[in-house]
């Protein structure tokens, strides 16, 4: 299983998620750090790993060749498993650089987490969308960059991912922190042209002094398969997770969001039978055409 990088969610949900598919499934699970969203496709199209984890609007790119981290090609190795959380991009820096806008942010050096990940693959197109054009994006290590961003070699951070993401929730204890939001005009617009990437919102009190909820944009996570792998252990990975939601909800609450009997639609990335009969089985909605061998 690719899993993500210390400092986001990814780490720690794919941890839990594997615990359970063990002691449930059978299945031996082996780790491998990496970048995140965009990184775990690549991986599973080396067949490097087999399991891993993705949001919609990182997958769309994947799909159709659109985004720069695919030079073009158009990955179909992948299946979607079941939904897991959402991810809410969560921009933030020291109210000392005065920024308090998105239009603010031109001209800025912004970190925007590991190379792999979502915030790399998709922040640049959403702040694109807006006309808004940084200095220098910038990628690494989420507690890095908040580090660096700190010191005053980056002027704000841009990471995409379940809030309070857990690197900025532990800088946010002890730093003063300005949370850039979205007007409501420019998450519209942002729902309107970037695929996969619809309106959000930070609740008041997500991170510590927050006393106001926060507009934002952002994406479903799914967990991703080898197109490969047989249908029956697909199917039991699949039930192992949707069945202890609860476990996995205390490792990241956002997960209880998609705990519902419904599908969230996966766009252009489709199941994998088996985790479609397993979703089925629990009484969701997996349309046919949501479903490729």
């Amino acid at each position: 299983m690719a899993t993500g990088r210390p400092g986001g969610v990814y780490d720690i949900y794919g941890a839990a998620w594997g615990r359970i598919a063990q002691q449930t499934s059978g299945v031996t699970i082996a780790y491998r750090a990496s970048g995140g969203a965009a990184a775990d496709i690549l991986l599973i199209e080396q067949n490097a790993v087999q399991l891993g984890m993705t949001t919609v609007a990182v997958a769309d790119q994947a799909r159709t060749g659109s985004g720069s981290w695919t030079a073009g090609v158009k990955f179909g190795a992948f299946r979607a498993l079941f939904p897991m959380f959402p991810s809410i991009l969560q921009i933030v820096t020291p109210r000392s650089t005065g920024i308090t806008s998105l239009a603010n942010l031109a001209d800025r050096v912004i970190g925007m987490g590991p190379d792999g990940g979502s915030g790399a693959a998709a922040v640049p197109s959403i702040f694109a969308s807006l006309g808004i054009i940084p200095a220098q994006s910038i990628t690494g290590d989420y507690s890095n960059q908040l580090h660096d961003m700190l010191a005053g070699r980056l002027d704000a951070c841009a990471f995409i991912g379940a809030p309070p993401l857990p690197a900025i929730q532990k800088i946010a204890e002890t730093e003063q922190l300005g949370i850039i939001g979205f007007t409501q005009a420019e998450a519209a617009h942002v729902d309107r042209i970037i695929p996969g990437v619809h309106g959000m919102t930070i609740p008041a009190g997500t991170f510590a002094r927050q006393s106001m909820a926060i507009a934002s944009v952002g994406t479903a996570n799914f967990a991703i398969g080898a197109a490969h792998l047989p249908d029956e252990l697909v199917h039991a990975i699949t039930l192992a997770a949707m069945r202890n939601q609860t476990s996995l909800e205390r490792v990241v609450p956002a997960a209880h969001i998609f705990n519902a009997p419904t599908i969230v639609t996966p766009g252009q990335m489709p199941f994998h039978p088996g985790a479609a009969a397993a979703l089925r089985s629990l009484g969701m909605v997996v349309p046919a055409e949501f479903v490729a061998n």
